[in-house]
């Protein structure tokens, strides 16, 4: 089994890297008036020699509290850059609706309105896609003044779960790094997406469970509520924690298994319901759901060979280094064959850098992209 499924080496989860982030410089850097090629070889060439001179040779001469430091300070640089996306950047000035669609429903809701009837900034057939926990998750953001905030909330969780894995600054200081010569990531923060943040909180959770542990044999009923928790938040939330508990739930007896299922949905029933019945004389949430518009892009066959994937790939025992390789891998080919069949659908010849195409859901495998890279050499 080993064999059929082998550690992925570091060399692929590089190419993943580089892979995510060349999309966004060949998509954007024309737009200033640069040839999006050579951009993109500069970009390949330059990160590459720096996280090879970074990896082998300037890390071994960093101590713990050099790490520790030098995080702080990266840390508190990413959350003054987001403060200042938040005051200098008009959202309204930004074809990409991440922010509007998260902003306007809180303001719909608040007053009474059905909130995935109210369309975003961008078009009147555009309207908010995440599932309702996401939305009560940035409240307090909101209140602040800007959903944007989140940003910065979800790289400091994310940061912390990750030394409270590895218990090493060495480890984070390279994480940061890493995201540091992302332009997907500058991206993010640019356009106030929040893609990467739920993708970044979402892992955090899957870290957390592993190295607590919280075990599927005893606290199933746990692992339910908090799958059941994420699958509130994004359809696409799902997939790397389905990775990571599919073999435990397969371990486990049928009462176990029927009751985690049964846990799990009634979490997401307990999330929904109020916008089920929201209005029961038309019924607004069948024709106008956060379903809708997740699925929109999306093609059955195509999912069903990669749930099918998925199932295979999940099954083997595995390390946690595997699993976020294999969980890289996958979310990144899930999101390309996605994109492809959004293509293949189209009447007029589109590319991946067409409007129809969102490649910022690329960005969804960059957290485990990060966790391969920065493990120490087996």
């Amino acid at each position: 089994m080993k064999k059929i499924f082998p550690i992925v080496p570091c060399a692929i989860q590089w190419l993943l890297f580089l892979a995510t982030n060349l999309f966004f410089v060949c998509k954007y850097v024309p737009r200033i008036g640069l040839h999006p090629v050579w951009c993109g070889i500069l970009y390949g060439l330059v990160t590459t020699g720096l996280f090879w001179l970074y990896r082998e040779k300037i890390r071994i001469y960093i101590t713990e509290r050099m790490a520790r430091n030098l995080s702080v300070v990266i840390i508190a640089g990413w959350v003054v850059l987001v403060g200042l996306s938040v005051f200098l950047i008009d959202p309204m000035s930004i074809q990409v609706d991440r922010w509007s669609a998260t902003t306007y429903f809180l303001d719909a809701l608040f007053h009474g309105i059905y909130p995935y009837g109210v369309h975003t900034h961008v078009s009147e057939f555009h309207f908010a896609s995440p599932f309702p926990l996401w939305h009560y998750l940035n409240i307090p953001f909101w209140l602040m003044g800007d959903v944007g905030w989140l940003q910065a909330f979800c790289l400091l969780v994310f940061a912390g779960s990750l030394y409270y894995y590895f218990r090493s600054w060495n480890v984070l200081l390279s994480a940061l790094l890493i995201l540091c010569i992302s332009p997907a990531y500058w991206w993010e923060i640019a356009t106030r997406s929040d893609g990467l943040s739920n993708a970044f909180l979402v892992c955090s959770v899957i870290l957390f469970i592993h190295r607590y542990p919280i075990k599927m044999e005893d606290k199933w009923w746990l692992l339910a509520i908090i799958s059941g928790c994420v699958a509130s938040t994004r359809l696409s939330a799902i997939i790397p924690l389905a990775l990571y508990l599919f073999r435990p739930w397969l371990e486990t007896n049928w009462k176990k298994k029927t009751g985690f299922i049964g846990i799990a949905l009634a979490v997401v029933l307990f999330f929904f319901m109020p916008y089920v019945l929201w209005d029961t004389a038309d019924w607004v949430f069948f024709h106008r759901n956060p379903f809708m518009s997740q699925t929109s892009p999306g093609n059955p066959w195509i999912l069903g060979v990669m749930v099918l994937v998925a199932m295979g790939v999940a099954y083997p025992k595995m390390t946690f280094r595997r699993y976020a390789a294999i969980t890289a891998l996958f979310l990144f080919a899930f999101m390309l064959f996605t994109q492809l069949g959004v293509i293949w659908r189209m009447e007029e010849p589109v590319t991946l850098f067409s409007t129809h195409c969102d490649i910022s859901y690329f960005t969804l495998s960059l957290p485990y992209i990060i966790i391969s890279l920065v493990y120490k050499k087996e």
